[in-house]
């Protein structure tokens, strides 16, 4: 693959610095792992991971899409986290 083009893309030095380390450990280089992000979006046609605001509000929503189940009483509860 021919590299004909540039991107330049401004962070802060603590993200730049760590992300260096890590990606020496791995034997990859910056531009390197750049380019294999950007193929990995065009094959898949989307991120290569889940974006989310937090993880409590993920879960929030997960709960909300699941359909409620309705328990008679505290023991008909309990009988059914006891099963879970």
């Amino acid at each position: 693959m021919e590299l004909d083009t540039r991107i330049q893309v401004r962070t802060n030095k603590w993200l730049k610095d760590r992300a260096t380390k890590t990606l020496d450990r791995m034997g990859i280089d910056m531009p390197t792992a750049i380019n294999m992000f950007l193929c990995q979006i065009v094959h898949d046609q989307r991120l290569p991971f889940r974006p989310s605001l937090t993880p409590y509000e993920d879960a929030v929503r997960e709960a909300e899409a699941e359909s409620a189940i309705s328990v008679k009483d505290i023991d008909e509860l309990t009988a059914l986290i006891d099963r879970a």
